[in-house]
């Protein structure tokens, strides 16, 4: 599942599954609650999040579905990168943290980790 403000970056990250083998993209939202109400009614095994979504932050998401749903893989993936919010994360149950500008190629390596490991859909 993706989980981001951007319809740019969704269509980036959507393109960048697709090459993963055994991943499928199940759903896509730009803001908390619907993304929240439909991981409440079908919980994936991996979300790329943003922590910057329309109305409202990721962290209420990660919080969210951490607290309910403590086997979903989170997948921080922000501009937001700095130290505060990576901590802030990785305490509320991230299982990682990526910087948009620079850690592209991490993001690809552990999607593709998860993937191979038959736990991406």
């Amino acid at each position: 599942m993706i989980i981001d403000d951007s319809a740019v970056v969704r269509v980036m990250l959507r393109e960048m599954l697709a090459k993963v083998e055994g991943a499928e993209v199940v759903g896509e939202f730009e803001s908390p609650a619907p993304a929240i109400e439909s991981i409440r009614n079908n919980p994936p095994e991996v979300i790329v999040l943003d922590m910057q979504l329309v109305n409202g932050s990721g962290l209420e998401v990660l919080r969210a579905v951490s607290a309910a749903h403590p086997s979903v893989k989170i997948v921080v993936f922000t501009n937001f990168a700095e130290d505060v919010y990576r901590k802030r994360c990785l305490e509320a149950g991230a299982y990682a943290f990526y910087d948009k500008k620079s850690d592209l190629n991490a993001l690809r390596q552990t999607l593709h980790g998860l993937a191979s490991a038959g736990r991406v859909n």
